[in-house]
């Protein structure tokens, strides 16, 4: 539990510019590692079903999800540090788009695989 308040407290910190702490920065690297851990791909049957590429979708929906905040909480941190600090808007853009365009995509399979994308 205190793993998850440290990642609210730094979800928190991110919206109000606080700095981010030691702790937080762990917590975050440990709900990533923790994303990852819980969330394993299961293999694609050969003969597909649409429900296996929305399985798919949501699968990389959660980890690019996760992944983002990782990477927010870290380059945030790390523009706090650098001497003037870091324009991070196109990669917030850019991971924003990413999970998007790969979620889209496998949506897209899937409804032309069951015939709603027709």
């Amino acid at each position: 539990m205190a793993q998850a308040d440290n990642v609210s407290n730094l979800v928190h910190a991110l919206t109000t510019g606080a700095k981010p702490s030691r702790n937080s920065i762990q917590a975050v690297h440990a709900a990533f590692v923790g994303a990852v851990a819980a969330n394993p791909p299961w293999p694609i049957r050969l003969d597909p079903e649409a429900i296996d590429l929305e399985n798919r979708a949501d699968h990389l929906r959660s980890l690019l999800c996760a992944l983002s905040l990782y990477m927010t909480v870290i380059l945030d941190d790390t523009a706090q540090n650098a001497l003037g600090g870091l324009d991070l808007r196109q990669i917030e853009a850019l991971l924003f788009d990413l999970t998007s365009e790969v979620s889209g995509t496998l949506r897209r399979a899937a409804d032309a695989l069951s015939g709603r994308g027709i």
